[in-house]
C-alpha cells in the first residue's frame, strides 16, 4: 500500500509544476507513509522486548536540526533535535526545489524538516519475503535437479587485525575472509558461508552456482562445506536490511506461511582500517557464542560481546559491544550505543542488535546448549538473507 500510494503520487508529480514562492503556502506531496505492516505480513510476535514503535522514521543526521512549522526554510521553528533524534515519517513533500519530510514527534506535535538534515529509513518485511522467496526456489529447483546444496567455508580468525585482503571484484565484495570464484579468468569472490549448489563436481574444483551470484563459478572442493547440511525446508530466517540499518525474523507457522516474530533497528559493518562491509547474499548460520571477544586495531584486548551468532566470515549477529573499561558502567554504554541502532553503518562487519534481543535469537537458535562450552551449534538451520 505504502508503495502504491508513492507510485500514484509520483503519477501525479510528472504532470504537475509544483511552485512556491514568499507567502505562498502551497506545495506537492510526493510521497505518504502510513506506518503500517502490510496486510499480507502475518505478525506473530514470539520476542517480549518489544518493537519499534514506528515503521517509517527520519534520523537527524547533523549536529542539530530544527523542526519548522511550515516546509520551508521561512516556516517558524517550532522545536530543535539532536544528532541521531528519530521521528515519525508522514510524508515527503517537494517545495521549490527542496524536499521536506511532514513528522510527527514522540509527543504527538507534527512539523516540517529539510531532507539536507535527515535521512529516511523504513522497515521493509515485503522485500525481505521476496527475498526468502528467492532463497527458497532456488534450494527447491536446485534439490529437484538432482543437485547437492551446500555451502562456503573459507573463514580464518584473524584477532590481531593484520594482513587484510582488500581487493574487491566487480560487485564490491573483499577477498578477506572469503574465497575466489572463477568466471572463465574473471575472479568473483564469494563470501563465507555462502549457499551454493554443485553442478558438476570434479577432483580438486567444482563447478557451483551461488545463490547471491549470476555467474556459474568455479571454486576449489576444500572450500565447500556440509555442515550444517541445508534442509529445503528450513524454519528460520533472519532478514537484514543494509539499507535502511534494520533486521526482522521470521519464522515459518504449522500453515507453512512465514510469520514475523520480531523485527528491530540494527547496524551494519562499514569499510574502515579494521573493518569491513556486511555482505550481502544467502548464508547459512554455523556456529553461535555466549561470548565474542575482539581486539583493538593494534591487536591488544579490547572488549567483548554477547550472544554472537556467526553468518560469515568473522560476522557475527550480537549485542551491544563493551569494552573492558566501559564494564564499570555498563548500562549508561549500552544506552548510548543503541541509541545509535537504525541510523548509520558502523560495525567492522557484525549486525549489531541489543543484549536482550541478541539472547533471544541465541536461545530460538540453540535449543540444547552445553553450557559448559563457549560455542554452540545450532539446533536447526538458521538463514540469513541480506540485501
Amino acid at each position: 500500500m505504502r508503495l502504491l500510494k508513492t507510485a500514484l503520487i509520483s503519477l501525479f508529480m510528472i504532470g504537475t509544476a509544483a511552485f512556491s514562492f514568499d507567502g505562498d503556502t502551497s506545495w506537492t506531496t510526493v510521497a505518504i507513509y502510513d506506518n503500517e505492516m502490510p496486510e499480507n505480513v502475518i505478525l506473530n510476535e514470539k520476542y517480549n522486548g518489544g518493537h519499534p514503535k514506528v515503521l517509517d522514521y527520519v534520523f537527524v543526521r547533523t549536529r542539530t536540526a530544527n523542526l519548522r512549522d511550515l516546509p520551508s526554510t521561512k516556516g517558524k521553528i517550532i522545536k530543535k533535535f539532536n544528532y541521531d533524534a528519530k521521528l515519525k515519517a508522514l510524508e515527503k513533500i517537494y517545495d521549490y526545489g527542496n524536499y521536506w519530510y511532514k513528522v510527527e514527534t514522540d509527543k504527538g506535535e507534527t512539523g516540517y524538516i529539510s531532507s539536507m538534515v535527515v535521512r529516511k529509513r523504513m522497515f521493509r518485511f515485503e522485500k525481505a519475503l521476496d527475498k526468502i522467496n528467492e532463497l527458497e526456489n532456488f534450494i527447491t529447483k536446485e534439490m529437484e535437479e538432482g543437485r547437492e546444496v551446500v555451502s562456503t567455508n573459507s573463514y580464518v580468525p584473524n584477532p590481531n587485525n593484520v594482513d587484510f585482503k582488500r581487493e574487491k571484484d566487480k560487485y564490491g565484495t573483499s577477498l578477506d575472509q572469503n574465497i575466489v570464484g572463477w568466471y572463465g579468468k574473471e575472479k568473483i569472490y564469494v563470501p563465507d558461508r555462502s549457499v551454493l549448489s554443485i553442478v558438476e563436481r570434479g577432483d580438486k574444483t567444482s563447478k557451483v552456482h551461488v545463490a547471491s551470484i549470476k555467474e556459474p563459478l568455479v571454486i576449489e572442493n576444500k572450500r565447500i562445506s556440509r555442515n550444517p547440511k541445508i534442509d529445503k525446508d528450513f524454519r528460520k530466517v533472519v532478514a537484514i536490511d543494509i539499507e535502511n540499518q534494520n533486521l526482522i525474523i521470521f519464522e515459518k507457522n504449522e500453515d507453512d506461511k512465514w510469520e514475523v516474530v520480531s523485527y528491530v533497528y540494527s547496524k551494519t559493518g562499514i569499510e574502515s582500517e579494521v573493518g569491513f562491509e556486511t555482505p550481502k547474499g544467502f548464508f547459512i548460520a554455523p556456529m553461535a557464542k555466549y561470548i565474542m571477544p575482539y581486539n583493538s586495531e593494534v591487536g591488544e584486548k579490547q572488549g567483548y560481546a554477547r550472544y554472537a551468532i556467526r553468518f560469515s566470515g568473522g560476522g557475527y549477529l550480537h549485542g551491544t559491544p563493551i569494552n573492558y573499561e566501559e564494564d564499570a558502567n555498563r548500562e549508561f554504554f549500552m544506552r548510548q550505543k543503541e541509541k545509535t541502532l537504525g541510523t548509520f553503518t558502523g560495525t567492522r562487519k557484525c549486525v549489531r542488535t541489543t543484549e536482550p534481543h541478541a539472547k533471544y535469537l541465541f536461545e530460538w537458535m540453540v535449543k540444547a546448549p552445553n553450557k559448559s562450552r563457549n560455542e554452540q551449534v545450532p539446533s536447526e538451520n538458521v538463514m540469513f538473507v541480506i540485501f
